[in-house]
């Protein structure tokens, strides 16, 4: 008889490494899918809610808030990093905050520099980068220990915060001195600052690594930079006031977030041209992509709720709400099978 199928599950909002496998039978798996499907829900999102110091965990499929991690004074940005943990910072309080997703608390927190904003890992998993708003400067922290490891003064009220997808460099937007700074990751050094002449919001990379792209408050527009000659190829026109933009995973799309006009602009990457204006709540601010690229989940901060944006209609299809002003969000699909060779069974 041959031996049953070896399933192996990752837990909700959890990371791979400690995914359940046991042995079980075809009958078995037609009756496990008909009587847990809340347990395989497919997306899930976390918001930095700055308004109550909490963190909502989102179904977005059932379009409900599932959960909420209290405990922080007022979360600005989250990470979902490459180790399956959240990362956030909270300003007030000057410190970096680690939070396992799986059992929605917090793990770790560490003091940086003052008026932390932004933060990321590295695609390694070595170090975690964060800005620093109020002292002008990147905190460098050992990934394993959580120990900083340097601070690097970038700038004028750094703010947003995009890693190249090798690792090496961060690039960093600076609102106060109204440029794009340069970090070498490795050397942990500044290398470079790239004028803007607009108070810089935030930055991202796209997937290809060779344009960065960042929102200008001031002037209403996108900067589209080439990271090897480090200068700006192109500016195109958004709404007001514009925060976080992103390029969907599949390099189609560059998105604005424009907060004071309540809206996305939506950009052809390929030619630079605007597609549409996408009213959505209150002071968009925020987004994260699904990983197919498909879904782009956005951040209301004045209406505190999320809106959910299929890319493929270019038409919003639900709104959730959250705790108060939603500021970062990050999304991820955690609850799959995945196979013995470990590639996601959907």
């Amino acid at each position: 008889m041959p031996e049953a199928p070896l399933l192996h599950v990752s837990p909700p909002g959890g990371s791979k490494r400690r995914g359940w496998a046991f042995h079980v039978s075809p009958s078995f798996l037609l009756i496990f899918f008909c009587l847990v499907p809340d347990l395989f829900a497919a997306t899930w999102i976390y918001t930095a809610n700055e308004g109550d110091g909490t963190i909502s965990v989102i179904d977005a499929d059932a379009g409900k808030r599932k959960a909420t991690i209290r405990g922080l004074r007022a979360p600005h940005n989250i990470h979902l990093a490459p180790d399956g943990m959240l990362y956030l910072t909270d300003g007030p309080a000057n410190q970096a905050i680690k939070v396992d997703p799986d059992k929605l608390r917090i793990l770790n927190r560490w003091q940086v520099g003052r008026g932390p904003a932004h933060i990321m890992m590295t695609p390694d998993k070595k170090f975690i980068l964060n800005t620093n708003s109020d002292s002008g400067d990147l905190t460098i922290t050992d990934a394993a220990s959580l120990e900083p490891v340097a601070t690097i003064s970038v700038g004028r009220s750094p703010h947003g915060l995009a890693v190249s997808p090798d690792g090496k460099l961060a690039y960093v937007a600076n609102l106060g001195s109204r440029d794009l700074a340069i970090v070498d990751v490795g050397v942990r050094k500044l290398v470079a600052s790239i004028p803007l002449d607009d108070a810089a919001v935030q930055a991202w990379i796209e997937p290809q690594g060779r344009f960065v792209y960042v929102t200008g408050s001031g002037s209403s527009q996108v900067f589209k930079l080439d990271t090897a000659s480090r200068t700006v190829v192109a500016r195109i026109p958004v709404g007001k006031l514009p925060a976080q933009l992103g390029v969907s995973p599949d390099g189609k799309y560059v998105i604005s977030c424009d907060q004071q006009s309540d809206q996305l602009t939506i950009i052809d990457a390929a030619t630079d041209k605007v597609i549409t204006h996408l009213p959505l709540g209150q002071w968009t601010h925020g987004l994260s992509f699904s990983p197919d690229g498909k879904l782009v989940f956005v951040t209301n901060t004045k209406s505190d709720d999320v809106s959910v944006v299929d890319l493929i209609k270019l038409g919003e299809v639900k709104r959730i709400k959250v705790g108060k002003r939603p500021n970062g969000i990050a999304a991820s699909y955690p609850n799959s099978f995945i196979s013995a060779g470990g590639k996601p069974q959907r």
